[in-house]
């Protein structure tokens, strides 16, 4: 009888791959992408802000490998969410985490060569890389960003995505330079955002996206065909969102107002909107008309609030 198994490529488990990241969705799909695939991670880089309180010791310090089971535990006492986080896939895959303050400290890049990696990939990780680490990996550090750059720069593109009103963003996967995603280009890949979608929602869509780039960049290594674009100068750059950063514009449509309300969402802020001398702060968004008028431009049904935009009509629910 023939065998039917498909085996994976050799050359995903020859690269030994350290891992940088956080414990959401942009740092955790790719990661488990690249596991379940054979991808050879020899070690996982968390922030100390992202390890869970039961994971530090009295000092601050972090456990030993918290991320790897003791022997007696059985891999159903592992996965205790779906799909598992990013801590459970390393103890899942025996794959020992590092916690860190100060990411270019020489003790902590002492650590990371003794790991001997040949690549660091990273997804969502909040610390800026100097040239130490960057020089240390011999294919360089590839990082993960969730939108066409140059632009959308920074830590937060996917807030001004939506903020920008475009529904048609892209990922990124980019060598890193000393600098903030201005590394030459890798591979990028084009998506286009529904309306209405939320930020979790989107957030799973491109890092499966830049999963996939990930593994075609590795195979392009493989062959030594791995090639690179020069990233252009121009472009733009963000910063994280502050609260004044939620407010609505009655000049943007309505469409971009639904659609900025929905994929951010996720962040918990109100929505303040001025309209003449009334400020009015929203909470969700309903639904949006695109091309409506309204003879008022605030029409309320207790909490329900419809607003006149340029162009369309805005349905939400107010906070009082």
């Amino acid at each position: 009888m023939m065998n039917m198994t498909h085996s994976k490529p050799s050359y995903l488990g020859q690269v030994r791959v350290l891992y940088f990241g956080m414990t959401g969705i942009l740092s955790r799909v790719p990661l488990a992408r690249l596991l379940a695939e054979g991808v050879r991670v020899v070690g996982i880089v968390l922030p100390m802000s992202a390890l869970p309180p039961y994971l530090l010791e009295d000092d601050g310090r972090p456990c030993t490998n918290p991320a790897i089971p003791q022997s007696s535990q059985s891999d159903s006492s592992i996965l205790l969410t779906s799909p598992p986080d990013i801590l459970q896939l390393a103890a899942q895959y025996r794959i020992p985490v590092m916690a860190v303050r100060q990411i270019n400290h020489p003790q902590f890049i002492q650590q990371v060569a003794q790991m001997n990696p040949d690549l660091i990939l990273v997804s969502c990780f909040p610390y800026k890389f100097h040239g130490n680490l960057l020089d240390l990996p011999r294919y360089g550090c590839w990082n993960l960003h969730p939108s066409l750059l140059p632009h959308f720069r920074g830590p937060a593109p996917l807030f001004w995505t939506f903020w920008e009103g475009q529904n048609d963003t892209g990922v990124t996967l980019h060598l890193m330079d000393e600098s903030l995603d201005t590394g030459n280009i890798l591979k990028q890949a084009t998506f286009h955002l529904a309306d209405g979608v939320s930020g979790p929602t989107a957030e799973q869509q491109l890092a499966e996206l830049g999963g996939q780039l990930i593994l075609q960049a590795l195979a392009d290594l493989a062959d030594d065909d791995l090639s690179f674009k020069l990233q252009s100068e121009d472009g733009s750059y963000y910063p994280l969102p502050k609260s004044g950063d939620f407010m609505l514009d009655t000049n943007w449509s309505a469409r971009r107002a639904f659609n900025f309300m929905r994929g951010t969402a996720v962040w918990g802020q109100p929505y303040p909107v001025e309209i003449g001398e009334q400020e009015i702060w929203l909470d969700t968004a309903v639904s949006f008309q695109p091309n409506q008028r309204q003879n008022e431009p605030v029409v309320r049904d207790g909490r329900i609030v419809s607003i006149q935009f340029t162009p369309g009509v805005l349905t939400a629910l107010s906070l009082i």
